[in-house]
C-alpha cells in the first residue's frame, strides 16, 4: 500500500506522465516526463509481487538509463557549458544557432590571426571567414575600406560559387575563423537545419553591409581610409 492506496496507483500515475509526455512538443519535456513514468514503473515492478520482477526491472531500467543519458545530451546541446569565454562571446553573434549546432560549426573552423590575405579580387574563394577580433581591409577598384569584427568575408562566393568580388586583407592583430567550403557542404548534407541557420546569418550580414554602404551612418561599420566610403561588399 502507498498512502493507503494500492500499488496499482503507480501504474495510473505512470500512465499520466506517459500521456503528457506524448503530448509534449519539446523533446526535453517529453524525455523528462517519460523518465518519471519509468521510475514509477520500476517501483511498481519492485513491490507489486512477493519478489521483485527482475526481468521487467532490468529491461525498463535499461530504457530509463538510456533516456537519462539522452536528457543529458539534450541539455548539453542547449547550453554553452564547456565553451571557453572566447567561444561563448563568438556564439553570441550566432543567435539563430543552438549551442550544439554552433559547436559542430566551430569544430570545423581553423583559427587564423595576423596580417594575411583572405580573398583576392576575381579569384576563386575556397573558405568562408568570420572576423571576430580586429579589422580587415577591403580593396576594390582602387578604393579601400576597413571592416570591423563580427563580419563575414567570402559569404557571397560561398552562396553563389562566384569568384571574390574584392581583395580582403586581415590587418595586424586581426583574428578570424575560417571554414573550407568543402567541409561545410559535407556538414550541411548531414545537418540541413544548421545550413538554414547559417544562411540566415549570412543574409543578415549581407543586408547590414549593403545598408551601411548605401545609407549614411554616424557610426559606420565600414570606414574608408580614403574618406569616400569605399565598397564594403566582398
Amino acid at each position: 500500500m502507498i498512502l493507503g492506496l494500492g500499488v496499482g496507483v503507480l501504474v495510473y500515475a505512470a500512465f499520466v506522465f506517459d500521456l503528457f509526455g506524448f503530448m509534449a512538443r519539446d523533446e526535453l519535456w517529453l524525455r523528462l516526463l517519460m523518465l518519471a513514468a519509468s521510475m514509477l514503473y520500476l517501483v511498481y515492478y519492485f513491490i507489486v509481487a512477493g519478489t521483485p520482477l527482475w526481468d521487467a526491472l532490468i529491461t525498463n531500467g535499461a530504457l530509463a538509463l538510456v533516456n537519462l543519458v539522452m536528457i543529458g545530451v539534450v541539455i548539453y546541446e542547449r547550453t554553452t557549458f564547456s565553451m571557453s569565454a572566447e567561444d561563448s562571446a563568438i556564439y553570441r553573434q550566432f543567435p539563430m544557432m543552438s549551442p550544439g549546432q554552433f559547436r559542430r560549426f566551430l569544430k570545423l573552423a581553423t583559427r587564423i590571426e595576423g596580417e594575411q590575405t583572405l580573398t583576392v579580387d576575381a579569384e576563386p574563394v575556397e573558405r568562408l571567414y568570420f572576423l571576430h577580433h580586429g579589422h580587415a581591409r577591403i580593396i576594390k577598384h582602387g578604393a579601400d575600406a576597413v571592416i570591423g569584427p563580427d563580419t563575414f568575408v567570402g559569404e557571397i562566393a560561398f552562396v553563389t560559387g562566384n569568384p571574390a568580388s574584392a581583395t580582403v586583407e586581415l590587418e595586424p592583430g586581426g583574428q578570424a575563423l575560417a571554414w573550407r567550403f568543402e567541409d561545410l557542404t559535407k556538414l550541411f548534407d548531414r545537418r540541413p537545419a544548421l545550413k538554414t541557420a547559417l544562411v540566415a546569418h549570412l543574409n543578415i550580414d549581407l543586408v547590414r553591409k549593403v545598408t551601411v554602404a548605401v545609407l549614411p551612418d554616424p557610426n559606420p561599420l565600414f570606414t574608408s581610409s580614403r574618406g569616400d566610403g569605399g565598397d564594403p561588399r566582398a
